[in-house]
């Protein structure tokens, strides 16, 4: 019989909850989660204990909401995004929560704290058992087995490698071949890297080659850094150090800013070769990324199956002349670190925990901003949608609306048909906003349930009206594809089609964005490019826009991530590769990168007035 020892000052569960509220979105009150078949053993202050309630939810609810709600992930969820499975039980958790738990049939309630760290150490703990029970080496023949399941991936269900001339199937015989003539066992984070080369070159920017089970805490050189900072000026990779008084950056050397090569590299085989992921971003995207990815100098030579040496020659120039240093490679974290991006991060945060009002505001003269951190789905976000019709509603007699989607890493599209409806002016709708193939061998009759997720309908689906077809067919008259690609291996088209709301937007729109807007980011933003009211500004986004699925490999367990679709903007041209370009180009120059100052702001304000 189980005796149950409840300690008095923590039975009452209204004590904890009028608490301090829960800020952070990723946070867990356990530094380890194991498992019992199906029962959650959780490690708390260093000791293991079975899981049985937190505050008033049972472990039987919390369990059976994340086997509905996740489906095969249920155990994951639980042992790494227990904040959200406790939002999505409609349910707010504080900062300390009413813990039970039991050890050898003794239960006893602790009093718990969600931290940050402890949901690190609950990942770490998760890699290493994950880690555990994959083998790091494969025989020959699994390895050529996966292989040959790669290629067949490649083969019938990517999109981009049917429209990329990047010839796949050769490089594939060429590494199993490289493979064949080792005569050795194959290490899996080897093999991951050189599949990862070949998926790179396909031009998927929402593909990724992954081994799950990887862990770079027993990799020593993985983790090595440059000590000093890497950022894009002008087309430039510049070398920056921190000023931690005034929390900004100067230039490394201000006689030699620029990098030229490291350890014998030049600067742009680095960015072009040795940063393979984003081999096919636009050119803006690839020198912000690079140079986040450079920085990591161990991770990027390790992703490339070269051993990291302890220390690196770096050549600097001022174009004219070269300055040589040796440095020693460290794990210290000192590198450099966008103000803009950091603050970004503050503002996830907070509209992740439901503080929308400090996303838009009116500026000096009249102006509308409103900034979009991320293209969230409304039924994550409990209030949102209202917040942003009442902000457009708000903003009606303002002289120019600002939407700074700049930093947005994607999301949904809910935001983008909020914004529709206000946007769009009924002499343009309904507006041909995007256009999509998904890859198929065979007809697909009507819509399908992962485009009509993404609002794009089959010409003939009963979510599109005889107006809407209209437009599509008027459309479709000055249309054309920048790519040609065999449309017997794609479905027919699907569009997204705008309209307007009851309540217009009547003055200037522009659409702040930079390089870092990417997939449903830049599908907002190619969306309303054109329109006669709305001007795109900043920078080329990063593109993409994929319909994604996840497909691991049989003997090594290796993710691979590829993109089912194919999406065009209205000038022909995909979003993969391409991006959308700005109407009114204004880049982030020395100062913004450098000070912190947000010059791209004002500069369009000042365009603006």
């Amino acid at each position: 019989m189980r005796t149950c020892f409840i300690l008095t000052i923590l039975c009452c569960t209204s004590i904890i909850v009028s608490g301090q509220k829960l800020e952070l979105k990723k946070a867990s009150p356990f530094t380890a989660v194991k498992w019992e078949g199906e029962q959650p053993i959780v490690k708390f202050e260093n000791e293991w204990y079975h899981f049985e309630k937190l505050d008033h939810f049972s472990k039987k609810e919390i369990l059976d909401f994340c086997k509905i709600e996740y489906g095969d992930n249920w155990q994951k969820r639980f042992s790494e995004d227990l904040v959200s499975v406790l939002k999505g039980l409609g349910y707010q958790p504080n900062l300390k929560v009413s813990l039970q738990l039991s050890k050898n049939d003794i239960s006893q309630t602790r009093t718990g704290t969600f931290t940050f760290e402890n949901r690190q150490l609950s990942l770490h703990y998760n890699k290493a058992v994950k880690a555990s029970k994959f083998p790091q080496k494969l025989s020959i023949a699994e390895a050529l087995a996966d292989l040959r399941q790669f290629e067949e991936i490649l083969k019938t269900r990517s999109s981009y490698a049917q429209l990329s001339t990047f010839d796949y199937k050769t490089a594939i015989r060429e590494l199993g071949t490289s493979i064949v003539i080792k005569k050795n066992e194959v290490d899996i984070n080897e093999f991951t890297n050189d599949l990862g080369k070949i998926m790179a070159q396909i031009g998927d920017r929402h593909s990724s080659i992954k081994n799950e089970s990887f862990n770079s805490i027993g990799h020593n050189t993985y983790n090595l850094r440059l000590p000093f900072g890497i950022a894009p000026i002008d087309g430039k990779i510049v070398a920056t150090k921190e000023n931690s008084k005034i929390r900004n950056y100067t230039y490394f050397y201000d006689s030699h800013p620029n990098i030229k090569s490291i350890n014998a590299i030049d600067i742009e085989t680095l960015l072009n070769s040795y940063n393979y992921r984003d081999k096919k971003a636009p050119r803006e995207a690839k020198l912000s990324r690079g140079s986040r990815a450079i920085q990591k100098y161990g991770a990027l030579l390790y992703k490339n199956n070269i051993q990291c040496p302890d220390s690196v020659i770096v050549i600097f120039t001022n174009e004219a002349t070269e300055k040589t240093k040796t440095f020693q490679l460290t794990t210290d974290k000192k590198g450099y670190y966008s103000q803009l991006i950091q603050e970004h991060s503050n503002f996830r945060e907070k509209v992740g925990n439901g503080n929308f009002n400090s996303l838009s505001n009116i500026l000096d003269s009249n102006i509308g901003y409103i900034n979009i951190p991320e293209m969230y789905h409304y039924e994550d976000l409990e209030g949102l949608e209202d917040y942003i019709e009442n902000t457009l509603r708000s903003f009606l007699d303002t002289k120019a609306l600002i939407i700074d989607i700049r930093n947005n890493p994607g999301g949904s599209r809910d935001i983008l048909k909020t914004f529709a409806r206000y946007i769009v002016q009924p002499e343009q709708s309904p507006w041909i906003a995007n256009v999509a193939y998904l890859r198929a061998d065979s007809t697909i009759f009507g819509d399908d349930e992962s485009m009509s997720g993404r609002y794009l309908y089959s010409y003939n689906s009963e979510e599109l009206s005889d107006n809407d077809r209209n437009a599509i067919d008027q459309f479709d008259t000055d249309f054309e594809l920048q790519k040609a690609f065999d449309d017997s291996k794609f479905s027919n088209p699907f569009y997204m089609v705008l309209h307007n709301g009851k309540q217009q937007y009547r003055h200037p729109v522009y659409i702040l964005v930079n390089e870092n807007s990417f997939s449903a980011a830049t599908v907002f933003t190619s969306a309303f490019k054109s329109l006669p009211n709305v001007r795109i500004v900043g920078e080329t986004t990063d593109g993409s826009s994929g319909n994604s699925i996840k497909i691991n490999l049989k003997n090594s367990n290796i993710r691979v991530k590829i993109s089912t679709m194919l999406s065009f903007q209205r000038n022909g041209k995909t979003l993969d590769g391409n991006g959308t370009v700005p109407d009114i180009n204004i880049p982030a120059d020395k100062i913004q990168v450098l000070d912190g100052y947000d010059n791209q702001l004002s500069k369009l304000i000042e365009n603006i007035n």
